[in-house]
């Protein structure tokens, strides 16, 4: 495994607008616009409107959101899509006739301080024994690209990665069910799409669900989406590594985390201290950056060794540290992979799969190669330790 020097592409393009005196659109008021309205305040970049077409009447941190139709467009205006998931708001560009203003560019999840070579050269010894625990040429190719991506933000790296159904990949390449007999954790619940994606994927067959989600919002709509499904219990509460209280931000963009700028508290507690004995066959991790914390009170529920669905692209650090962590607390159990679902840096899933329980149905794959492995790794290690 290498990683590349680069010019970080967002730093550049930031540069660019302020020197040229663009305003800029924003197309999607998610998380993604969100932060990029956060990063065009901090660079005094004018934002000339918010639009998102499902979200029209509603506000983006004091931004009326509005349809793309009805904003004017300068000749020095840029717009931005700010959504993971972009194809079809590039063909509505394209309709409109607004495609030349268009420029291509990820904000999501950026930050500036460890999106640097130098950042993964200070951290090389965690990143290549989190890569010598990966399981498969796909996980290692995987977290290679990512590496660079955040190092360049250049979607170059990105392409060809975006697969399809999250959390659940097909049989064949891993299972991440026990045949009927599973109990399915869900943190970071949401609405319940994880757990009717889970659902159809057991072919409903399993034995309970319980559902954890933070925002009350949500949770309210998870209440609503489980109400005719049998064996779901929600819980609304944020998973943390203790019972505490801590600070949440809660934004126009839905999403909610802990922040010590957050103005909401809410109470957090340990996934062991929740489940209080009760053992689950697989966890579904997805809470906004807190997933570390969450693993480290997971002691009690990791000695059943689950599966894991850990989502790795909240934190940089994430993209080393989480399979380290659960490797850690239990040595020797797991074989890890790495997907990725979008065409952006959003929606990287670590899997970590009990090595009792999976059954390799592939060939070819990188446990074969272990002593090529090591050559790899240790002339990676040394090259860039030397650099």
């Amino acid at each position: 495994m290498e990683f590349r020097e680069s010019v970080n592409a967002v730093e550049t393009c930031l540069k660019e607008l302020q020197e040229n005196h663009h305003d800029v659109v924003l197309y999607g008021a998610g998380y993604c616009g969100h932060e990029a309205l956060s990063l065009m305040a901090a660079h005094n970049i004018p934002v000339r409107a918010v639009c998102d077409d499902f979200r029209v009447g509603e506000k983006l941190d004091g931004y009326p959101i509005l349809r793309m139709k009805d904003v004017p467009i300068a000749p020095q205006t840029v717009i931005f899509i700010t959504s993971g998931f972009n194809a079809k708001m590039k063909e509505r560009l394209k309709a409109l006739g607004l495609f030349s203003h268009y420029r291509e560019m990820d904000f999501g999840r950026y930050d500036g301080e460890k999106e640097n070579a130098a950042y993964f050269k200070a951290h090389v010894k965690e990143l290549t024994e989190a890569w010598a625990l990966l399981s498969d040429e796909r996980s290692c190719a995987n977290l290679q690209n990512l590496v660079n991506y955040r190092i360049s933000r250049d979607l170059r790296y990105l392409a060809g990665m975006e697969e399809a159904n999250q959390y659940f990949p097909p049989k064949d390449d891993f299972s991440v069910s026990f045949g009927g007999k599973d109990v399915f954790l869900d943190l970071g619940a949401y609405d319940g799409d994880s757990l009717r994606a889970f659902i159809k994927y057991v072919r409903g067959r399993y034995q309970k669900i319980i559902a954890v989600e933070a925002s009350r919002k949500n949770y309210e709509r998870l209440l609503e989406n489980t109400r005719e499904l049998a064996n779901v219990h929600c819980i609304h509460i944020g998973i943390y590594k203790e019972q505490a209280q801590l600070s949440f931000e809660i934004n126009d963009a839905k999403n909610s985390f802990a922040s010590e700028a957050g103005t909401a508290l809410i109470n957090v507690d340990s996934v062991d201290h929740i489940l209080a004995g009760e053992k689950v066959t697989t966890v579904k991790m997805d809470i906004e950056g807190a997933e570390y914390d969450a693993l480290l009170g997971m002691k009690d529920t990791l000695k059943a060794h689950p599966i894991l669905m850990v989502s790795m692209y909240h934190k940089v650090e994430d993209l080393f540290r989480l399979q380290l962590l659960i490797e850690k607390m239990c040595p020797g159990v797991y074989h890890y992979y790495i997907r990725h679902y979008s065409p952006t840096i959003i929606e990287t899933v670590l899997y970590a799969v009990p090595k009792e329980k999976e059954v390799m149905r592939h060939t070819g794959g990188r446990k074969n190669h272990a002593a090529r492995d090591k050559r790899e790794i240790e002339g990676w290690d040394k090259k860039n330790s030397a650099e």
